[in-house]
């Protein structure tokens, strides 16, 4: 018998550093909210696929946002559970989906997102409604 040749497709997955930020919550609350975010992606030759989470620790949510700067262009970006806009290829901001705008004390959301890109790096300026994430 003659041994078989298996090809490997090898995925990467870059995994954010978990940052503390405090988010303005929609304009219904006052104060800020403790927010955690990870940013996490799988790289593949001329694309990536990406995922934030975002972990509210205060005060219920209504309404967010979050914005970052790609440091290669990026384009044909395919999202779910958000609604993401790209300025020349690089600053990208995403907003809830109808269904997902309150993240209550406690609770969690994800969004993500394929997209095409020649190379991927980890985004270092995630804001979640304007504050630092």
């Amino acid at each position: 018998m003659r041994p078989r040749r298996t090809a490997v497709a090898a995925a990467v997955t870059f995994i954010a550093t978990t940052c503390i930020a405090a988010a303005m919550p929609g304009a219904a609350h006052a104060g800020s909210a403790a927010v955690t975010c990870t940013y996490t992606f799988n790289a593949w030759n001329g694309g990536f696929s990406a995922n934030v989470h975002i972990a509210n620790n205060g005060p219920t949510i209504n309404g967010w946002s979050v914005r970052w700067t790609f440091a290669e262009s990026t384009d044909q970006i395919q999202a779910w559970s958000s609604l993401i806009s790209v300025r020349d290829g690089v600053e990208v901001t995403a907003t809830n989906a109808s269904y997902n705008a309150v993240i209550p004390s406690g609770g969690a959301v994800d969004f993500g997102w394929n997209a095409r890109s020649a190379a991927t790096s980890t985004p270092t300026d995630l804001t979640i409604n304007g504050a630092a994430c």
